[in-house]
This record gives C-alpha cells, structure tokens and sequence, in this order.
C-alpha cells in the first residue's frame, strides 16, 4: 500500500501540472471594440507626443584607430 503512495504523489503533481498549463495557455478573451479603440486613441496620442531631449539619449561616436589594423592571418 505504501508503494501505490508513492507512485500517487508525482502523478498527482503531474496532473496538476499539466491541468494549471492548460488554463494558463487559454487564448485570451476577444477585446470589445471600445476596447480597442480606446488602445488606438492612446497609441495616437503617444505617437503625437515629441521624443524627449537629453536626458536619458546617450550617443555613442565610434573610435577611430590611430593605425590601420592589420587582421591576424595566424591560423
């Protein structure tokens, strides 16, 4: 009887796991249309709003070698 507990404990778990995968993977609901025109009014907004000046913008100039570099042909 205790070897059939043993055995019940991981297909249990496993049932378990698979049945919380299978509702988490569920396809979600359909949006509604004011929904979703609500997302396109504040996407509109967003993109009429100017980009931010200094702040956070890092631009990188690239460095120049002083002397060519030669690749390395060693094999």
């Amino acid at each position: 009887m205790s070897a059939l507990a043993w055995w019940l404990i991981p297909i249990g778990a496993t049932v378990l796991a698979v049945l919380f995968v299978m509702l988490r993977s569920r396809p979600a609901k359909p949006t509604t249309a004011e929904d979703s025109m609500e997302r396109l009014r504040r996407m509109q907004q967003a993109m009429e709003r100017p980009l931010p000046t200094g702040g956070n913008a890092r631009v990188v100039e690239p460095v120049q070698p002083d002397e060519p570099v030669e690749p390395d042909t060693r094999a």
